[in-house]
């Protein structure tokens, strides 16, 4: 992950923005995606991994005040069976965007963050909720032919957990619509001890506006 950030990072400031893409600003936006996710615990025996799907919704300036909302629900299962998860996703955030010399443009966000767990073994269910913020510093920046890369790199800090969250992907929109896919990466530390890595790829549809 950090090597294919810091290649994203390259590709920016190797002069191949242009001026036409700065114009064409698709920063506002409607995403329509579906998710694998992927979590990993220290005192899980085994990864729950599943497939689902989600909504997002930016609006705002790309220099100047913007929000973020999405929402994200994956259903997954132990792998071998005998335990289901169900994992949503829940994020409610504003930032200030400028410009950023050679690079594009970057942002700075925060943002109400709430993980919820559903388990269900055995007939027993437990539901859990992690309520908490997060921090992050993005970039996001079309580059020639309607092509661009977005990526970020935040601190998440939820009721039972803390640490890192990257973010990395592209985007191609033509048009009146458009498409993305994304690889988010949360890597925790539990209180107590141990670790939760969550890790989810996106794919679908964007619509600028």
């Amino acid at each position: 992950m950090p090597h294919a950030f810091r290649l994203a990072a390259v590709a920016l400031a190797a002069g191949v923005l242009s001026p036409a893409a700065v114009a064409n600003d698709k920063f506002q936006r409607i995403e329509f995606f579906g998710s694998y996710a992927q979590l990993e615990s220290d005192g899980i025996a085994e990864d729950f991994d599943g497939i689902g799907g989600g909504l997002r919704v930016v609006g705002g300036q790309r220099v100047g005040f913007f929000g973020d909302f999405q929402g994200e629900y994956v259903p997954t299962e132990i792998d071998g069976g005998g335990a289901d998860l169900d994992f949503e996703n829940y994020r409610a955030g504003a930032g200030w965007g400028f410009p950023a010399g050679p690079v594009g443009f970057f942002q700075v966000k925060a943002e109400y963050v709430s993980l919820r767990t559903r388990l269900e073994s055995g007939g027993v269910e437990v539901k859990e909720s992690q309520n908490g913020y997060g921090v992050h510093l993005q970039f996001e920046q079309d580059l020639a032919y309607d092509f661009g890369v977005h990526a970020s790199l935040g601190y998440l800090d939820v009721d039972d957990a803390d640490g890192t969250e990257y973010v990395i992907g592209f985007h191609w929109v033509p048009d009146v619509f458009g498409f993305f896919a994304q690889l988010r990466w949360d890597d925790l530390n539990v209180d107590g001890g141990g670790e939760l890595e969550i890790q989810t790829v996106r794919a679908g549809f964007r619509v600028p506006f």
